[in-house]
């Protein structure tokens, strides 16, 4: 077996197109406990967000190894052109790989501060639950959401309580922050579940019209969390927040205008579209915070982030399935 046969596997196995979203998905988090700041970023501040980040992205992958791990005789059937049915692996290494970025992910996550090691295991049971019950029951897409809304959390929690000296006195203002923390986790909480909805039927030519019904529910759902974080509760002007919606509304637009085409696509599309949900707060955060207290490069970054991590996972989803 060729070595680029077993390198696209891999890259396949892990979901290489959805990593820049993950990190995107932390970075909006440390981005919301950055506005706590007194002191300008320094050093450290990149040092733990960096951390941060790669914690994120090891325990995307973990979750991604042991779920191939655990539907190889499903794959076998359904899914055969995947790497384990293929025996372009054998299944130890995909559990010993999981099990590897997952205890990296929490060691990571750990030398940053132990409150953010705690949301590292609460992101690794939820990887275990969705692993366990995705392919028996519907409501698995809980458990799959709630690893990604976690992810904006764990962002938050380790960069405030690991600078906790630098950072404001806990106030009314912070208790806002947190309050829109919530939101955040909401929103991306309700996007990947419509997706989720969507991808349980890859194997079949169209999903059940229910799904698409509810699918079309939560996506405007989850816009209006994030959106309503950004305007009501970091009381940002309207008109920078409807700018941050707008790249997510036109590009759900056109996902909604293509989901003809085949589900694996589709949910290609939808996959796309996570780091535009960063984006809704993202983007008035950096308008706002770059105006009043942050110092460069944070306003910079900010606006990067979303945008480098959408347009890198639409290049790798040319290189790999997204799914």
């Amino acid at each position: 077996m060729s070595h680029s046969a077993k390198l696209h596997a891999l890259c396949a196995s892990a979901r290489i197109a959805n990593i820049p979203s993950v990190a995107g998905n932390v970075w909006l988090g440390i981005a919301l406990a950055a506005t706590l700041r007194d002191a300008l970023p320094d050093g450290h501040f990149w040092v733990l967000a960096a951390a941060l980040g790669l914690a994120g992205v090891c325990l995307y992958l973990a979750g991604s190894f042991l779920n191939d791990w655990a539907d190889r005789d499903w794959d076998a059937a359904h899914r055969p052109e995947r790497a384990l049915p293929q025996a372009l692996m054998a299944p130890g290494f995909y559990l010993s790989v999981a099990l590897a970025c997952g205890t990296l992910g929490m060691c990571l996550a750990a030398a940053v501060h132990r409150h953010s090691l705690l949301v590292a295991l609460l992101i690794v049971s939820c990887i275990v639950l969705y692993t366990w019950v995705h392919k028996r029951s519907a409501w698995s897409v809980v458990p799959l959401g709630l690893c990604r809304a976690l992810l904006p959390v764990l962002g938050f929690v380790g960069c405030v309580t690991a600078e906790l000296a630098p950072f404001s006195a806990w106030s009314a203002g912070t208790a806002r922050l947190t309050a829109a923390l919530a939101a955040c986790a909401c929103g991306m909480f309700l996007h990947i579940a419509g997706l989720s909805l969507n991808a349980r039927y890859e194997t079949m030519e169209e999903p059940p019209a229910g799904v698409i019904g509810l699918s079309r529910i939560l996506f405007p759902a989850s816009a209006t969390a994030m959106f309503l974080a950004s305007w009501l509760l970091l009381s940002f002007p309207l008109l920078f927040c409807v700018l941050g919606l707008l790249p997510y509304g036109l590009w759900m637009g056109f996902c909604l205008a293509s989901s003809r085409q085949s589900v694996e696509v589709h949910v290609a599309n939808l996959l796309g579209a996570i780091p535009l949900v960063d984006l809704i707060v993202l983007w008035p955060l950096a308008l706002i915070g770059g105006a009043n207290r942050w110092a460069p490069p944070l306003p910079t970054v900010c606006i990067l982030i979303p945008i480098l991590a959408f347009s890198s996972g639409r290049l790798l989803q040319r290189l790999s399935p997204a799914t």
